[in-house]
């Protein structure tokens, strides 16, 4: 995968205004452009957006995050593109009344990926291929056991079909070796470490779903996890380059 990292230093440096009173912005035009810029470039490809917001809409939500996150006067470029990937990963926005921040008891548990959401892994105009190459994934199966045990199973075929139904489907993996360490970091973000894969860098934005909701035909129910993967090898400035829909196994 080509570094994701290395995208950040196509931007051109520039420092940009904001305005002391309200959330007006002093360079709008500038800041407009920047915006357009980054839509025009990663659009379905890092950055998904909502057809029908305005490149108004986009700045209020950019600047209402940046005062958040502490800026006050000025942002650079670099800073700006890292917040529009905060705010507007594939498939959807995080920044939702449906979802809130997941701690880790709502983690804890085994999880189904289901073939319906499947779609949504990578961004629309993503390059990646699915984890087992060009065969279609049916599903996965997602084991965040209490003590740190994580348990992942994918499969994948044209023809094959989902065994796991209950919780107790993924016991037979638990047989193996474990090699995959997950670690609540702090609100939403969990870290994976591997004992199988030198240098080893994974972690997930986890959101609860809080009140039912559709992203085109899927459904997402009320209890379901969204996850982002934000950092990994070759990716350090949170881009979101891989999608989970979490759907609780009894």
């Amino acid at each position: 995968m080509k570094s994701l990292t290395a995208i950040i230093k196509t931007i051109t440096p520039l420092i940009l205004a904001l305005s002391v009173a309200g959330n007006a912005i002093a360079q709008a035009d500038q800041m407009d452009k920047f915006i357009e810029e980054m839509l025009d470039t990663h659009r379905d490809k890092t950055l998904c957006v909502e057809k029908s917001s305005s490149v108004e809409s986009i700045r209020s939500n950019l600047v209402s995050f940046l005062r958040t996150a502490g800026v006050q006067n000025t942002v650079t470029t670099k800073y700006l593109a890292i917040a529009m990937w905060s705010i507007f990963p594939c498939p959807f926005s995080p920044i939702r009344q449906e979802l809130r921040p997941a701690t880790e008891k709502d983690i804890e548990g085994v999880w189904l990926f289901p073939e319906t959401s499947q779609k949504l892994r990578f961004p629309p105009q993503s390059p990646r291929q699915s984890p087992v190459g060009r065969m279609p994934v049916k599903c996965d199966a997602v084991g965040y056991y209490p003590g740190g045990e994580l348990r992942h199973a994918i499969v994948a075929g044209e023809n094959a079909t989902c065994p796991f139904v209950k919780a107790n489907d993924l016991d037979a993996a638990r047989r193996n070796p474990k090699v995959s360490t997950w670690t609540f970091l702090s609100s939403s973000r969990i870290g994976v470490t591997r004992t199988d894969v030198q240098n080893h860098i994974e972690q997930w934005d986890v959101f609860f779903v809080a009140k039912p909701f559709a992203f085109g035909d899927v459904q997402f129910s009320t209890g379901d996890l969204v996850a982002y993967l934000r950092k990994e090898n070759g990716n350090d400035v949170g881009i979101a380059s891989q999608f989970r829909h979490l759907k609780r196994l009894p």
